[in-house]
């Protein structure tokens, strides 16, 4: 069963049938990156209403059964998520609420410092708030909410493994050991550090062919993406490696602006060429398949695929998406 664990397509009937083709039981879709609650309640809403209009080919995912049965139905099960955690408005309560209307992963930070911690774009000497950031990792863990730090720096994220109960995710990022330091955002990649502490949380990694963080950057071959898949298995193990590919489909300049630079700068803070191709042989998600029988070749077994495919993120979406029953 086939999950990716991220993707922020501007949400259309082509995108939804792109998944159908592709074969993708579950998508992580972000829904807010700098938007408040108000905000981003209203893309929740929009988000409930496609759901409801394009009925033969999605389902909401607020569970890892949620996935299953739309795999099995031949549908994508939405999974709601945030890239920062803007949204909660450093309110506590506002976390249980939108666990109401659907939401099941949060990033702490997005690129820049907040609240919460610091994102990957701040340097290493800033972390985890230790009074905010805490007790909204205390609470996501009570509610059922899983904590996710693909954005965040080194610092905030040790310091949030350590301070979880739970299984922390890392939804779409690669190993920086791999991937290495000449690619366009190589900060935004994980060290072995991180990756190793996520796993030992029980914790799961999405890797990503977005070319700004993939292997051999625009350039990543389907071989090049795949020996990483076996670096990253060798470093963690096979039950902490799935796949997020962080496409982002249909978006124009003003959202591609917006994600950059939010409403606090005139321009971008760090350098980015613009828009970018994803790597022809992904092919909008069909291109999993390929992936999957590529690794077959290399010797993975079948249980170990059906792992890498969907497996680890349903076993963490088990056990994350539920509230902890001890409080």
């Amino acid at each position: 069963m086939l999950v990716d664990a991220l993707q922020f397509v501007k949400p259309a009937r082509e995108r939804f049938e792109e998944w159908h083709a592709a074969g993708i039981a579950g998508v992580h879709a972000t829904v807010a990156i700098w938007e408040d609650s108000t905000e981003t309640m209203r893309e929740v809403g929009r988000w409930q209403r496609l759901l409801a209009e394009n009925a033969d080919l999605l389902t909401e995912g607020r569970s890892a059964d949620d996935v299953r049965a739309a795999g099995k139905d031949g549908r994508t099960a939405v999974i709601l998520g945030f890239q920062n955690s803007s949204p909660f408005e450093d309110d506590l309560d506002l976390v249980g609420a939108f666990h109401q209307a659907g939401v099941r992963i949060a990033q702490l930070t997005y690129n820049t410092q907040n609240s919460a911690g610091a994102g990957c774009w701040e340097g290493d000497d800033a972390g985890l708030s230790r009074t905010y950031g805490i007790n909204l990792i205390r609470e996501m863990n009570r509610v059922g909410m899983l904590i996710d730090v693909s954005h965040c720096n080194e610092r905030t994220s040790l310091e949030a493994l350590e301070a979880s109960e739970r299984p922390v995710a890392i939804t779409h990022a690669n190993p920086r050991g791999f991937v290495g330091e000449n690619v366009e955002l190589a900060f935004r990649n994980k060290s072995d550090t991180v990756l190793k502490k996520a796993a030992e949380s029980g914790g799961v990694v999405g890797l990503s062919m977005y070319p700004r963080i993939a292997p051999n950057g625009v350039g990543c071959t389907i071989d090049e993406f795949c020996d990483m898949v076996a670096y990253t298995v060798d470093l963690i193990g096979v039950d902490h490696v799935g796949l997020g590919s962080d496409y982002y489909a249909g978006q124009g300049d003003e959202e591609l602006h917006w994600w950059r630079q939010g409403r606090w700068s005139r321009k971008p803070m760090v350098p980015i060429s613009g828009p970018v191709e994803f790597p022809a042989w992904f092919a909008a998600g069909r291109g999993y398949a390929a992936v999957l029988e590529h690794l077959r070749k290399r010797g993975f077994g079948e249980s170990e695929i059906e792992r890498i495919a969907g497996g680890n993120w349903l076993r963490m979406f088990d056990a994350g998406f539920v509230a902890d029953p001890q409080n």
